[in-house]
């Protein structure tokens, strides 16, 4: 079909939103030229498709490379008289028009001009060697093979060096090309930084899926392509990423060699082996616009007590960005990030949506455990999930086969659940989201634990399988846990197996975990609530928030006011 392209002057400002579709401007396009495959091309873009186009100069006709030549030096030429221009229309309406190369604005993460000096191998262009040449690289993640994997597939153009003389035209078409591609951090530039935990996985620091070898490969490149400055932390120990968080910690002088600081104008950093080294500075994180986490669901729990317990948590939180990476053993988070928004699992495809800069709120709850060992109360934030029973027992118990990476779950289901049963009775008691919505507009206030329930909760006590509270649609990357559960729904969503589930039928239920159709089984019940109370009185479990185990206690939950902003593709509801 006929493109039909908005004619805009050479100083119009190409705007991208909702009211306005995005535009190409047209006269810059026009005099730029750039070689693909020893041919010349000019740039179009395709508004039936979205597509960049480039199609082949009629340079072999005399007149038509006078007319061009008018073009290129006319700032006022109009493009719609220009015969490469009327050339491309009429091949367009007989779909057998000649296009080079073609790349998708919504496939870039990065579009930067480049200048090189080739002295061994000049460039030519009409007849003229040049040793000096320009090039448009586009940073580009097209999905391929019948997975719909996204791979690297970039474009270098060398422009022409007449049309490049103060390289304002290939500017307007970088831009424009920002613009097309929706990238949120080029108008908002991110100052990021990425903690690593190198023994994410299972599989070591020199492991090939681990965060330091997938730091080198994917997340650095990228984060490089898309221009997002960004500094890096390996953490040494457990409880590391914690430690960083604090404003007023101090990190003795010998560990600062595990910092990096990419990508800054003075930067100063090198790759010694396997280490990674660091200018001496540590910033506040106060500093920074964006957390990416590189690991298991872990290091995100420890990132995010350690803000917990700054006096600016609130603040912190509401400016501050998150992504994660996934190099851990199951990765519940991330996988339901990208089951959110359509997308295939893998590092690449959370890199690509860290790089465009599209975010969306995460539901995050505030968890109290009253315990019995002082302090007396204790308060966590959690963003994944909370179990106890069987599901607590296979997560904390099984870390003796950890080496055997998520299979160690199952393996530990069906000696707990099936071979060595246990019952475990607990009390629950939970705000249902009707009486919730009754009170619209106010903010849930929790009863003390251990004080009598107010107006409208339900309370219950019971002998349980099975008690697993999720706030999210994925526990593991392979545990399609809750089907029903969305991105910021304010909902815990409380699966319950009740003792009176035969062996056989828990072992079905468990068998149906990785595609959801346990939620079909009778013996699953689903209780949404937008606030909950749990007191163990079976003491034959664990509390585990998040894959984390935390002290043992009643406990109480309900979600922060705000949540928590990740990056994210476009999530469908």
């Amino acid at each position: 079909p006929e493109c039909n392209l908005q004619k805009l002057t050479n100083t119009s400002m190409c705007i991208a939103d909702k009211n306005n579709p995005p535009c190409w401007p047209i006269p810059a396009a026009s005099r730029i030229r750039v070689q693909v495959r020893d041919e010349i091309c000019r740039l179009f873009y395709n508004r039936s498709t979205g597509a960049i186009e480039l199609v082949p100069c009629n340079d072999d006709n005399d007149a038509t490379t006078q007319q061009q030549r008018t073009v290129y030096d006319d700032s006022d030429a109009n493009i719609e008289e220009e015969p490469t221009y009327q050339s491309y229309l009429a091949t367009a309406k007989d779909d057998i028009r000649v296009v080079k190369d073609s790349f998708h604005p919504d496939d870039v993460i990065g579009a930067h001009l480049s200048l090189e000096n080739n002295t061994n191998n000049p460039n030519t262009f009409h007849g003229m060697q040049s040793y000096a040449s320009s090039k448009l690289n586009i940073y580009s993640y097209p999905k391929s093979g019948k997975h719909t994997k996204r791979e690297a597939y970039h474009k270098h153009y060398t422009l022409d060096p007449r049309c490049c003389e103060d390289f304002a035209d290939a500017r307007r078409i970088i831009q424009s090309i920002h613009k097309l591609s929706k990238l949120c951090n080029i108008k908002n530039p991110l100052k990021c930084l990425v903690i690593l935990n190198p023994f994410s996985g299972g599989g070591g620091e020199a492991s090939k899926t681990g965060a330091i070898n997938v730091y080198q490969k994917i997340v650095k490149p990228m984060l490089e392509e898309a221009s997002i400055d960004h500094d890096a932390l390996v953490t040494q120990r457990a409880g590391h990423a914690y430690e960083r968080m604090d404003a007023t910690a101090r990190i003795p002088k010998e560990e600062k060699s595990f910092f990096q600081s990419n990508g800054s104008s003075n930067n100063r950093n090198k790759i010694v082996g396997e280490s990674l080294i660091t200018d001496e500075e540590i910033k506040d994180i106060s500093e920074y616009d964006a957390i990416i986490a590189m690991g298991g669901d872990g290091i995100l729990f420890e990132i995010f007590q350690g803000i917990h317990a700054r006096s600016d948590e609130e603040t912190i939180m509401s400016k501050m960005k998150f992504g994660i990476a996934a190099c851990g053993t199951f990765n519940g988070l991330v996988k339901s990030i990208l089951h959110w928004s359509k997308s295939n699992y893998n590092c690449t495809e959370s890199m690509f949506q860290i790089c465009k800069g599209h975010t969306s709120t995460l539901d995050v709850a505030t968890y109290q455990v009253l315990s019995n060992t002082p302090p007396k109360s204790k308060s966590y934030v959690s963003f994944l999930s909370f179990a106890w029973g069987l599901i607590a027992d296979c997560d904390f118990e099984s870390e003796c086969l950890r080496m055997l990476g998520p299979v160690r779950s199952d393996i530990w289901a069906v000696y707990r659940g099936i071979l060595w049963r246990r019952q475990y009775r607990a009390r629950l008691s939970y705000l249902p989201p009707s009486e919730a919505a009754s009170g619209e507009g106010k903010e849930v206030v929790m009863p003390t634990l251990g004080q009598p329930l107010p107006d409208g909760w339900v309370s219950f006590e019971e002998e349980f399988i099975v008690f697993w509270v999720c706030n999210t649609s994925h526990a593991g990357y392979n545990i399609f846990t809750c089907p029903m559960a969305k991105m910021n729904d304010g909902l815990f969503h409380i699966l319950i197996v009740r003792s009176s589930c035969t062996r056989f039928r828990l072992l079905q239920m468990l068998l149906k975990l990785d595609s959801g159709g346990h939620v079909d089984c009778k013996d699953l019940e689903v209780i949404d609530c937008v606030a909950y109370q749990f007191e163990p009185i079976s003491k034959v479990s664990y509390n585990v928030l998040d894959g984390e185990l935390l002290e043992d206690g009643p406990i109480q939950a309900r979600f922060m006011p705000s949540g928590a902003q990740f990056f994210a593709g476009e999530v469908v509801e």
